[in-house]
């Protein structure tokens, strides 16, 4: 099939408009619409319909325009990197992590790789495990770090970078839990601030309370575990967070950790590869360097 063919339909689903997508391609409105047609012909069914604000995808449109906007994204990588020198002096880095990966490795071991290869741009995305993960596979990031627990498939290759602690936390307001040790049955009987149950910190809450034979309801749900430290701060529950996150808030007397008679199981990072995609000069640089960075500190 001819490929301007898919890079009509790119551009189109991108700005969902032919006329659009017509000033886009330098080209006429009638000759998108002729090679939509075409392509629809070679299909055997329609991409997208026509409304008031222009067109939106079909079904089978979307599923469509989902691969073929991956496999732009790494042709456009293989583009950059045939174009960089083998020094690393330029090529870019699509990296995803989760915001607890960014802090437990990430921050400090990306400025050590910047103090070597300068000219090495990044493009830095961040969600949850799950998600970063859905992205590496679909071709859209170089590498992943994500933190435990995580789905795993087949077409991964992952390495353990690190291992983090995880403690429970009270806001100053809350005084029952400042002194002596207390139990996580204690804690369940207490407004709990998670995260929504998409997310990795939630799952492990919820495997935490279950290995002990508790069933606990969030009385708070929020949708970054940035945003259950200032919850806690204001004594509207208790959290389970990583250490690295609560750090700072424990330090200032904004919060303070709940000593538990029950020890909190320790989260990891991982790095991930897809073996599907080849890895490029900067990021099979970067991959090697963050591997001796983790196995150093083992």
């Amino acid at each position: 099939m001819n490929f301007d063919y898919y890079h009509v339909f790119l551009t189109v689903g991108k700005r969902l408009s032919f006329t659009a997508a017509a000033k886009d391609l330098f080209t006429s409105q009638p000759a998108v619409t002729r090679t939509i047609q075409k392509l629809e012909g070679e299909l055997g069914c329609r991409l997208f319909t026509r409304n008031k604000k222009g067109v939106a995808f079909t079904p089978e449109g979307q599923i469509l325009y989902n691969y073929v906007s991956a496999a732009f994204v790494q042709l456009t990588k293989g583009e950059e990197e045939v174009s960089s020198r083998i020094s690393l002096e330029g090529g870019t880095l699509a990296i995803g992590s989760t915001v607890t990966a960014l802090d437990e490795f990430l921050f400090a071991f990306l400025d050590e790789f910047h103090s070597l290869y300068p000219n090495v741009h990044y493009r830095i995305s961040s969600q949850s495990s799950d998600g970063t993960i859905a992205k590496l596979r679909s071709g859209l990031l170089d590498l992943a770090f994500v933190t435990t627990p995580f789905t795993m498939f087949d077409d991964l290759l992952t390495t353990t970078i690190s291992d983090f602690p995880n403690v429970l936390i009270a806001g100053e307001g809350i005084e029952e839990f400042k002194k002596g040790v207390h139990t996580l049955q204690e804690a369940a009987a207490y407004p709990i601030v998670s995260l929504s149950s998409s997310m990795q910190l939630r799952q492990y809450v919820d495997e935490l309370f279950q290995s002990y034979g508790l069933a606990v309801t969030p009385s708070m749900e929020v949708d970054s575990a940035n945003m259950i430290i200032p919850m806690v701060r204001h004594n509207l529950g208790l959290g389970i967070v990583p250490y690295s996150l609560a750090k700072r808030s424990i330090e200032k007397g904004d919060v303070y950790v709940v000593e538990l008679k029950e020890k909190l199981p320790s989260r990891s990072v991982v790095m991930a590869l897809a073996k599907g995609y080849p890895p490029t000069i900067a990021s099979k640089r970067f991959y090697e360097l963050a591997l001796a960075k983790a196995l150093k500190k083992k």
